[in-house]
Order: structure tokens, then sequence, then C-alpha cells
């Protein structure tokens, strides 16, 4: 990634393969004109041969002029000759000499035209390195603001260069996660996967596997997914892979938490069901008429709405609190203020102490009986009444476990019914709390008619509080 921007393949082939074609043609020229210089030089150093013979042959000449009529008509002869020989090698250094003129004109338009078309190119190839660079900037833009740990490899398995992401991510240099030093990133049990995937990477043309990696940062392993496709040349030939490998450990998470709340869910609808059947049943067998089934039908559905609300909006892993349903259902029949008070109610106890979710309905329906039950009959059906409702934990249980324990008491009704009378309404609230919670909570429940209004203990089991944490923080 940070090397220096080279011109594509194709444009570099065409670039070479033309300086290829000027180079010869450049040599030739010179060639042409050396061999035309070096005949240049012959014929000058025949030319001074020639024209120093000519002068010694007149030199010698004149003195023997007088003395000899047959030496002189020989001195002429030769003079003749040389002079002879002299013109025509002029002329063959007048003719060369043109030729080399030319040859040497050719060689400057050559040389001329080889510097016009280097020019072109020299603007060509800048062109294309700054878009080279360009197209390299937004490619490395483009890696970088990517989620995946992005890496290059040749061969098999040697890596090249890894993103920084990967450096980020592992803690490794890029020296370090060069060759096969990448290997190192992934858990053990994972690496033979690897190998054996980029075994077969050449034969299936692409490379995919799945495996941990180890990060740096939290000092665990997380779950990619591992991928990469070939670069080939235009003949086919692989010339290095690109790879990425993402995050998957989310997406495990998210699929394993799925499965769990779908098995939840089912849970829930099986166990909704049948407190629906068996609410319907005890409506039906308490009601005294058509429109009274009616009103307690609709009244109890709703108390379960509210209930499924609360376990609908809850996070996956954690639990109802107490505190919680117990405002919602008491805040269904009277106005409560931000601290849970109304003008007849009064709550008191701590918050976020855990149901088990799979009993909320139950002990919902009773709450929601008891809160009936006041609004008709009890503290809330007369202007003296008062309900105080508190609970706390207390360490109850076996082994001293936590249990929480909760106090309903209502006072001020004067019209109480006498010990041992036949319950106003269905009595199915009181059947809920001394009946049911105890089967099914495991609780202990204490129901009883005071001269002022009803009193009424439940003490059932908390979840264990680490087991919570451990499954809201995963």
């Amino acid at each position: 990634m940070n090397r220096q921007a080279d011109p594509a393949p194709d444009e570099k082939a065409k670039l070479l393969d033309e300086n290829e074609q000027l180079r010869t043609a450049l040599e030739s020229s010179l060639e042409e004109n050396m061999q035309l210089a070096e005949d240049r030089d012959r014929l000058r150093d025949r030319v001074v041969m020639l024209a120093r013979e000519l002068k010694l042959a007149t030199t010698t000449f004149m003195p023997v002029r007088a003395s000899s009529d047959q030496t002189l008509d020989l001195r002429e002869l030769q003079q003749s000759q040389t002079e002879e020989e002299l013109r025509v090698a002029f002329e063959e250094l007048q003719v060369l000499a043109e030729e080399l003129e030319l040859a040497n004109t050719g060689l400057q338009r050559a040389n001329e035209d080889l510097e016009a078309r280097v020019e072109a190119r020299t603007r060509e190839i800048t062109r294309t390195n700054a878009e080279l660079s360009r197209s390299e900037l937004r490619f490395r833009t483009l890696v970088e603001g990517m989620p995946q740990l992005v890496w290059r490899a040749v061969g098999v398995a040697e890596w090249t260069w890894a993103s920084p992401q990967w450096r980020a991510f592992t803690g490794q240099s890029l020296e370090e996660s060069l060759g096969l030093g990448w290997l190192e990133a992934f858990h053990p049990d994972d690496r033979a996967a690897a190998r054996g995937a980029w075994a077969e990477a050449h034969t299936r043309g692409g490379l995919v596997f799945e495996g941990r990696i180890c990060h740096a940062g939290e000092g665990r392993y997380r779950h990619f997914h591992t991928r990469a496709a070939p670069v080939r040349s235009a003949e086919g030939r692989v010339l290095e892979w690109l790879g990425t490998s993402t995050d998957l450990d989310d997406i495990l998470s998210l699929q394993a938490r799925q499965a769990v709340l779908v098995g939840e869910l089912q849970h829930r609808t099986r166990n909704l069901m049948a407190v629906m059947q068996a609410v319907m049943l005890r409506t039906i067998k308490g009601s005294q008429s058509l429109q009274d089934f009616q009103r307690q039908i609709d009244a109890r559905m709703q108390a379960l709405a509210r209930v499924q609300g609360l376990l609908s909006r809850r996070d996956a892993g954690t639990r109802v609190a107490f505190d919680l349903l117990l405002r919602e259902e008491v805040s269904a029949h009277v106005t409560l203020n931000a601290e849970g008070n109304g003008r007849q109610v009064s709550i008191e106890g701590p918050a976020d102490i855990p149901l088990q979710s799979s009993l909320v309905q139950t002990f919902g329906l009773a709450l929601h009986e008891l809160m009936t039950n006041a609004v008709k009959y009890g503290a809330l059906s007369t202007p003296s009444g008062m309900l105080r409702i508190t609970w706390e934990e207390r360490p109850t249980g076996r082994d001293g476990a936590p249990r929480l324990f909760v106090d309903w008491r209502e006072s001020g009704v004067t019209n109480m019914p006498e010990p041992g009378a036949r319950p106003r309404g269905s009595g199915y609230g009181r059947e809920l709390i001394e009946r049911a919670l105890p089967y099914q909570l495991g609780a202990k429940t204490r129901y009883e008619f005071t001269p002022d209004g009803v009193h009424c203990t439940i003490e059932v089991d908390i979840p264990d509080r680490a087991e919570v944490l451990e499954k809201r923080h995963g």
C-alpha cells in the first residue's frame, strides 16, 4: 500500500515496447552515422596523402625539368595521374560529406522525434501515475474504512500486506503478519483448518473458512469468517490473493441468544396457555352470570397482558423485578405518583428484586386478585381505607438464602366479614394465594381478615443474583 504507484500492466508493456522500437531506430541511425564518419575520415586521409604526393612530385619535377625531356614526360605523367586521383578523391569526399550531412540531418530529426515522443509519453505516464495515486488513495481510504480485516497474499498463504485493522485488532506489526506470521493470531485449534482451506484454494478458485482470531485489547478469541479471491493476469495466472476476515462473534452470540429466546417463548406460551385455561375454568366456576363471567375474564386477561408486557420489555437473560410487577398492577387501578404512592396507597421496598420468569404470571394474578378485592370490598372501597404494601429481603431460605417477603395490609375497613364467613366475590384470589403460590413457587403465604381489613403475607425464593448478572452481561 505504501509503495509508489506503477503504470497499469498493459500500459507498462506498451511503453516498454515503444521504447524498444525507438532504441533500435536510434542505434541503427547512430551506426549508419558512425560508418559515414569513418568513410569520411578514411577519404580525408587519402586526400591528404595524395596532396603530399602531388607536392613531392612538383618539387622533384622543377630541378630536373631542364636536364631531361624523357624524365620530364615521365614526371608530367605521374603528376597528371596524381592530380586526377586527387580530383576523384575530392569528388568522393564531397559526395560523402553530403551524405554525412543528410545522415546528420536525419539523425537530428530522429532525435527531435524521439524527444517529442518521449516527452508525450512522459506526460502520459505522469497523468497515469497521478490517476493511479488517486486510485490508490481511494482504495486505501476504502480499505481502512471497512469493518473487515483486509490482507493480501501470494502463493499458498504467504501474506504480503495486512491492513491497519488487522494490526490494531491482533496487535501484530506488519512485519510479524507477513509470510505465515498471521497464523499466530488464530486459535491453535483452528490453524490446521486454515492451512487446509489454503491448500484447496487454487483448485476451488477461492478461499473460505471460519476461525477464531485473538483480540489483543480484550485478550480473548472472536469468531471470524475469512474469504479471499484470486487476482488473475490476462492469461489467467494467479498474481495474488485479496482477502477479508469478518467478525462473526456478535452474530453468533445473537443467534445463540435467539435460540434461547425462542425456547423461552415456547415454554412461556405453553405456560401461558395452561394459566389461561385454569383462569378460564375457575372464572366460569365462580361466575354468577354470563355478564359476571365476561367482566371477570376481561379483567384477568388484562392482568395477564400486563404481565406479558413486562416479560416482553425486559432484556434477554434478565428477570422481572417485583417492584415493577407491583407498580404495573397497582397503577392499573389507582393513580400513583413518582414515588409509587397514591391517595390511599403506600408502597415501600427495595428495587430490582428478581422473580422467576416462569412464575411471574401466577404472582401477577395473585396481586391482581388482591387489588381487585381491595377496590370492590376492601380498603379502596371506602374513603377512610388505607392500603400499605411493603417488601424486603430476608435470609430465611435454605442455608440462609435470601427470600422476598411481601406484606399486604389493609386498614380502615368498617364492614369486614366475620371469621369463617363465606368470602366475598369468587374467592379466586384467596385460592391463588393459599394454594397456587405454595404449590408453584414453594411460597409461604398467610391470608386473614383482621377487624379493619385484609392482611396477607407472601414469602418466595429469590433467584441467584450472580446467575442473573451472568446472563445479563454474557
